[in-house]
């Protein structure tokens, strides 16, 4: 605290409140002789106060005193320099005592000196864990383009083998638009072909009709020679030869044989029995000589057949031979019997 010696009644006292912050003034407020009142930014110094006093100086007024709040922070050397400048730049002010107060100014100062330490110490590890965090950071980019790198020179192989494959499907592209046009240049040719064939299978349309018909009248001949063949072929066989021959020939022998008996005349039964005897062993030697050449014949005939082909062995083939001889003597026995009953 100091103060002029002289005071100033009619004056308006100019009033000074400093807050400082370590070696400069933090907050300021002066009230000049008109009522008017300025106000100090934290960054000012003394150098902005004296131009205020100077100011209020020059309205021709002065200043009774000015008090300090929080002193303890400024350096006695530094503020009484700074004081005296204060005082010694505005010659219009008159002279003034300073007396400073110093309660326990060393103990202050350490304790300051520790806060500030301290708060420094907090800043250098802010600092050093924004340093780490931009390290890290600065890694995890690193690491990131390196894997950009990796995926860009993967991405370059993918993109060449592409570009290989794309070129492969355009050559075989190019060979199927080749094949496509050739094939459809053969079916047009195929096509005209075709109308050609249609053209000349109308034109015999009217042909194949006539020589359909042409066809179906051989059918009917060819089947007319078939059956006529047959029955050409029946009349060869050499059993139905030797039944015709039994019936066209012996009967009537036979029948010659037995009119004088039947009619009374001629030799005698014993006679007759012997001559039936002698007929009779030739007529099995006939049927026995011609059965092989019967059994043959049908088993050929029976092959000829779908139908009897499965059953073409040799025992049914002997029993359809033996019926065929069997029966027509029977039926000879039978006629003979009806004569003579």
């Amino acid at each position: 605290m100091w103060s002029s010696p002289r005071h100033h009644p009619e004056n308006d006292a100019v009033v000074v409140r400093l807050t400082a912050s370590l070696p400069l003034v933090s907050a300021s407020r002066v009230r000049l002789r008109d009522g008017k009142r300025s106000a100090l930014r934290p960054t000012d110094g003394l150098h902005r106060i004296s131009a205020e006093l100077s100011k209020a100086g020059n309205y021709g007024g002065s200043f009774t005193s000015i008090s300090f709040s929080n002193f303890r922070l400024i350096p006695l050397s530094l503020c009484s320099l700074r004081y005296h400048h204060l005082f010694s730049i505005s010659p219009t002010l008159p002279p003034v005592d300073v007396r400073i107060a110093r309660p326990q100014t060393q103990e202050l100062i350490l304790e300051d000196s520790m806060q500030n330490l301290n708060l420094k110490s907090l800043y250098i590890e802010n600092r050093e864990n924004v340093i780490e965090d931009l390290s890290r950071r600065i890694h995890s980019l690193q690491s990131t383009l390196d894997g950009l790198k990796g995926e860009s020179s993967r991405t370059d192989e993918r993109l060449i083998a592409l570009e290989n494959e794309v070129r492969r499907l355009w050559a075989v592209s190019r060979k199927n638009n080749f094949d496509i046009h050739d094939l459809e240049s053969k079916a047009r040719d195929a096509e005209e072909r075709l109308e050609k064939i249609t053209s000349q299978v109308e034109n015999m349309a009217d042909i194949v009709t006539e020589q359909w018909i042409q066809i179906q009248r051989l059918e009917q001949a060819l089947q007319i020679m078939e059956r006529t063949r047959r029955q050409v072929r029946a009349t060869r066989c050499t059993f139905l030869k030797f039944i015709k021959n039994i019936f066209g020939n012996h009967h009537q022998k036979v029948f010659g044989v037995l009119d004088p008996y039947l009619f009374g005349e001629g030799p005698t039964v014993t006679s007759y029995i012997s001559q039936a005897k002698r007929q009779l062993k030739r007529l099995f030697i006939a049927a026995k000589k011609h059965h092989h050449q019967l059994q043959g014949f049908i088993k050929q005939e029976m092959e000829r057949n779908e139908f009897t082909a499965a059953l073409a062995n040799s025992e049914v083939v002997f029993i359809l031979a033996s019926a065929l001889i069997t029966f027509p003597i029977m039926g000879a026995w039978v006629l003979l019997s009806s004569q003579f009953s």
